[in-house]
């Protein structure tokens, strides 16, 4: 993966980037004139070297360059003989000259690369993590619809299955679409289609029957066990056991409700 934009990979604004480098060459500078009597005979300039390798290291290459220009500037004005003039230019200013700048070079473009492949790689781990995490999540809603789809057909497969004891259908308006199968079984006291199937059941238990109905239709439980009597004559009631279950066909619609029941022997 080639990134682009692994150059930008100073953080800083170029006004707190040129504010701080003016920073540690003063400071820089403060070091070297306080160790002067030290320093003076071994390491005239190059305090100023390592400060440009730290502002490379911090804020990039640009302002390092600006750094160790003004830092030999400094140097030879301050801390070589003649101190404090300008003169003919000698041997050891050659030689300071190209120490500085050959060292200076090498140094800011070394860190300038390092930085650029760390940027890089912490660019890219970054687009790994969220790559990682789409699929992550995608994953997550294909087990989950897969979930959703399983629980389906093993639903709908239940109910070819026992077609013969289908009671009633809903659809998602909670309107029967599917008429009772039993009641061409039974011989219940009215046989119009129009006619509600709750009407056959005892006045005791309707009551009851229409509450545990709304729990699975309003999708509160997946199923419920019933248990009510029903007219299968003129004043004669039979009991059924009956499951109430719920269908969903996608991940977060109700679709219907069916109920499914057996008549006892």
């Amino acid at each position: 993966m080639l990134l682009k934009n692994a150059a930008h990979w100073v953080d800083h604004s170029v006004r707190v980037r040129a504010i701080h480098t003016v920073l540690i060459v003063a400071a820089c500078f403060l070091f070297r004139s306080a160790t002067d009597g030290f320093l003076r005979p071994y390491l005239p300039t190059e305090i100023f070297l390592f400060g440009s390798l730290v502002v490379a290291f911090l804020y990039g290459y640009a302002p390092a360059l600006v750094s160790l220009v003004f830092g030999w500037l400094l140097g030879l004005y301050f801390f070589v003989e003649p101190e404090g003039q300008f003169a003919p230019v000698n041997t050891l200013d050659l030689i300071l000259t190209a120490n500085s700048f050959v060292t200076g070079l090498a140094g800011i473009g070394m860190l300038e690369y390092l930085q650029r492949t760390r940027y890089s790689k912490r660019l890219m781990l970054m687009v790994s993590e969220s790559r990682y995490r789409s699929l992550l999540k995608l994953d997550n809603h294909r087990v989950h619809h897969q979930r959703q789809s399983t629980r389906a057909l093993r639903q709908i497969s239940d109910i070819f299955s026992h077609l013969d004891r289908v009671l009633i259908l809903f659809d998602h308006e909670r309107k029967p679409w599917l008429q009772p199968l039993f009641m061409q079984t039974i011989n219940a006291p009215q046989t119009s289609p129009a006619l509600s199937w709750l009407s056959l059941i005892h006045a005791d238990d309707r009551s009851r029957v229409e509450k545990d109905l709304a729990f699975v239709l309003d999708g509160l439980r997946e199923f419920r066990n019933i248990r009510f009597r029903i007219a299968v004559g003129e004043d004669r009631f039979e009991e059924l056991d009956c499951v109430c279950r719920s269908l969903t066909l996608s991940a977060n619609r109700h679709v219907f409700a069916l109920v499914l029941g057996a008549r006892e022997s």
